[in-house]
């Protein structure tokens, strides 16, 4: 289960349920695969976007913009 996290954050507990049938051949129940996930500490917090993605100049001229109005 982790390495399915790790290479893809975003992922859905029915993509990894479809993944544990396909690659290891084990049908599991995603109340099972969430349960598990939990006790090894994630969480459900979606990732929404990357930092990498995020453009410097874009988010300080919106802080520029926010700071004269408020």
């Amino acid at each position: 289960l982790e390495a399915c996290i790790e290479r893809q954050p975003d992922i859905l507990l029915t993509e990894m349920q479809d993944q544990l049938r396909e690659i290891c051949g084990f049908e599991v129940s995603i109340a099972t695969i969430s349960r598990t996930l939990r006790r090894r500490g994630f969480t459900r917090k979606k990732v929404t976007r990357p930092s990498v993605e995020r453009d410097e100049d874009d988010r300080a001229a919106f802080k520029m913009l926010i700071g004269e109005h408020f």
